[in-house]
């Protein structure tokens, strides 16, 4: 009986005269093929995992030198006549109070969202969390990854 694979295999045609042969032969070499893929794809993604991790690691090597370079110099730079003040937001944040710096934040984004109209920020208090509550953060993320297309 003549099959599809007689010319390739020659003498060894009559091999696959039985169709539950040729059925095991096919299934086998499927699977070895979908394997020998897989571990191939596993090589190249660990060899792009390595190229990445050594040039983000070059990348924070020249950062880090870059920063020590900056406190150096402003170490060996001579110390101002004038001490710059403490800020007194940091006493408040202290107190459990919003510091000045992030009311000022607020209202900043208040005022480059407002479109030209003119708002005034009158109080910022922090939102009382409720146990087994999302934040407001967290919730904004989970609605952001799971939205409808």
């Amino acid at each position: 009986m003549l099959t599809p694979f007689t010319p390739l295999i020659g003498a060894g045609a009559d091999l696959f005269d039985d169709k539950g042969m040729l059925m095991a032969v096919i299934t086998a070499s499927g699977i070895i093929i979908v394997f020998v893929i897989l571990l191939l794809l596993i090589f190249i993604f660990y060899a792009y995992g390595g190229i990445f991790r050594a040039l983000t690691a070059s990348k924070e090597k020249k950062a880090a030198a870059k920063k020590a370079a900056e406190n150096a110099a402003k170490a060996a730079e001579p110390p101002s006549a004038e001490a710059p003040a403490q800020a007194p937001a940091a006493a408040s944040a202290t107190d459990g109070e919003i510091p000045g710096e992030i009311i000022a934040v607020i209202a900043a984004a208040v005022a480059a969202m407002s479109g030209g109209k003119t708002y005034a920020v009158r109080k910022v208090t922090r939102a009382a969390q409720e146990t087994g509550r999302r934040t407001a953060w967290a919730a904004a993320g989970l609605y952001e990854n799971t939205r409808p297309f």
